[in-house]
This record gives C-alpha cells, sequence and structure tokens, in this order.
C-alpha cells in the first residue's frame, strides 16, 4: 500500500484550494462590472466582433463631429443667402418703382442713395466670416475672397466633408457661382464707366468697373455689376436701362434661389446621416451587449455555488491538515 506524503497533500490542497479562488475572483469580476467578457481569452470570436463594433462607434463619433460642422457651416451660410435675397428683392422693387418716366431725376438720385448702400451690404455679405474663415472663397478659407471693387480672389474649389464611409458632402459655395452669372449680352460700358456718367452724381458714390467680357456667348456678369449699373442709370436719369436691368436682376435672384435650394438639399442629406448614425449606434450596443454583457441570474448563482466550494475546501483542508503521527498509529 502506498502512502501519501505531506507534500503531496499540500500540493494537492494548495491547488484546489486556488483553482476555486480564482473562479471565484473571475466571478466576483464579472459580478461588479456585469460585463461576461473582461478579457480576449474570455470569448475570442466574440472580441473580434467587440473590436469591429467599438472602432465602428469611434468612426461614428467623428463623422458626427464632421455632421456637427457641415450643417453650423450650411446654416450660416444659408442665413447670408436669405439676406443677400431680401436685399436684391429690395433693389428689384426699387428698380420696378423707377423704370418709368414718371420720377424726376431728383428722386432717381436719392433711389442711387439706397441702391449704392445695398452694393455695400452686398459686398460685405460676400466677405462673410464663420470664425476666421471665409465662407465665399473657395479653399481659399483664409484670404479674402471680395476686394472693395467686387473682383473676385478667391477659388472655385469645394470643401468636401467625409459624413459616412466613403460619402463625401460639399459645404460651400464659391464667390463665383454666387455672385457671377453669364448672359449673352454684355452690360454697356457707357452703364459702367465711371468717367461718362459721375459727371453729375454725388461725390459720396462710387461707381466701379466692370471685368472684361469673354465674349458675346459667355460674358460674365457679377451682381455688383448690375447693381452698380443699376445705380448709374438712377444717377444719369435713364429708365430705358433700369427696365433691361430687371431680368437681369431677376436671374440673379433665382442663382441665390437655387443655390439657397442646393444648401436645404444637403441639411437634408446631413440630417439623415445623423439618423442612419444614431440608429447604427442602437443596433451596434444591442448587439454588444448580447456579446459582452453576463446574464445576472446565472452569474450570481455560479458566484454562490463557487463560494460554497471554496468553504468546502477550506474545511476538508482543514481536517486533513490537522492530523497527527497519532492518527496514522491508529
Amino acid at each position: 500500500m502506498s502512502r501519501v506524503s505531506e507534500n503531496s497533500s499540500v500540493s494537492a490542497i494548495n491547488y484546489a484550494v486556488g483553482k476555486t479562488k480564482g473562479k471565484l475572483e473571475d466571478l466576483q469580476l464579472k459580478g461588479s462590472t456585469l460585463k461576461r467578457v473582461s478579457r480576449p481569452s474570455d470569448d475570442p470570436i466574440g472580441n473580434v466582433s467587440l473590436l469591429a463594433i467599438r472602432s465602428q462607434n469611434i468612426d461614428g463619433d467623428q463623422y458626427l463631429r464632421n455632421l456637427n460642422f457641415a450643417q453650423t457651416q450650411l446654416s450660416y451660410t444659408e442665413n447670408v443667402l436669405e439676406e443677400m435675397t431680401d436685399l436684391l428683392n429690395k433693389a428689384k422693387e426699387l428698380a420696378i418703382g423707377q423704370a418709368s418716366s414718371f420720377y424726376a431725376p431728383e428722386i432717381r438720385q436719392g433711389v442711387a442713395k439706397e441702391i449704392n448702400q445695398i452694393r455695400q451690404q452686398v459686398l460685405s455679405l460676400s466677405n462673410k466670416r464663420m470664425g476666421n474663415r471665409y465662407i465665399f472663397a473657395g479653399q481659399k478659407v483664409l484670404s479674402r475672397p471680395f476686394d472693395i471693387q467686387g473682383t473676385y480672389s478667391g477659388d472655385t474649389n469645394k470643401i468636401n466633408i467625409e459624413i459616412q464611409k466613403d460619402v463625401y458632402v460639399p459645404i460651400n459655395i464659391n464667390g463665383k457661382e454666387l455672385f457671377y452669372g453669364t448672359a449673352k449680352k454684355p452690360l454697356e460700358k457707357s452703364d459702367l464707366d465711371l468717367k461718362q456718367i459721375q459727371l453729375d452724381a454725388p461725390p459720396e458714390i462710387s461707381v466701379m468697373r466692370q471685368p472684361a467680357s469673354t465674349g458675346p456667348e459667355d460674358v460674365p456678369v457679377s451682381i455688383f455689376d448690375e447693381l452698380r449699373a443699376l445705380e448709374n442709370a438712377m444717377l444719369t436719369d435713364n429708365p430705358q436701362v433700369i427696365q433691361g436691368l430687371l431680368e437681369r436682376i431677376d436671374t440673379s435672384v433665382d442663382r441665390v434661389v437655387a443655390l439657397r435650394t442646393q444648401i436645404g438639399a444637403l441639411t437634408n442629406t446631413i440630417s439623415n446621416a445623423e439618423t442612419n448614425i444614431e440608429k447604427t449606434r442602437l443596433l451596434n450596443e444591442a448587439h454588444k451587449s448580447k456579446i459582452e454583457d453576463a446574464d445576472v441570474a446565472e452569474l450570481f448563482t455560479d458566484l454562490q455555488k463557487e463560494q460554497n466550494v471554496l468553504k468546502a475546501s477550506y474545511k476538508a483542508s482543514s481536517n486533513l491538515m490537522n492530523t497527527n503521527l497519532m492518527d496514522f498509529l491508529r
């Protein structure tokens, strides 16, 4: 009959107690966090899914920040375009009122001052900034896009923001597409030449020159040119020119309204993207919960069971270790 040594008994007791304590410690950790998976070894396959979900959530957080910036930029731009539409409509109303020969030249002189103020306000809107970024400068956001003559120095590039995986939306309108249109017939030089029309004009009113035309089929005409020509027509008491400018101003108003519609469509796209990200986040959280969260009832049942096992191990160990030589001689 083989004899079991004391060292073997002690090693067996230590192993059994240590194994039980390890299980109990693991269950206590899961009970404190209510998480079934706290280490990759707890569920290697599930951990791969958890890492993918966490990565997707991190991407979603950045997309939401991008969406917030894009929404702010578009809202600010839309407000500027709304103010600009009001100014152009006001100029159109004044032009309609002065398009007949009913009013005296002195009245048109006064209206010309109001047109001049409208032009200055439009010029101020063209250099609007959001923070330190010019919103109508294309990608040259740190450079003033329009000088005091209304000459555009920005570019025509778009600023694209990623709002979903590989989905980009433009968030800016450049000054070229907003303030410049094309016409087959250029404005007459006599309507824009300072030397010819400012002889009788009040000294406080300045007139800007039109950029050189590119040809009869593609003539760039800016809103500043149109307002300047309207102002000059008021100063020179020329209702025929005023009548001819009404259609051009209408075209400019339509262009601004079309751009406002475009911004509205982009805003809807951004709102939909934000809703989709939130829905994806909720689905990810539900999936993550199924993989990661512990079954509370099962967890505390196992915890109670392991505590009982540990108590039994301690009691058995105590009985085994309290033997002496006389116990073996019996």
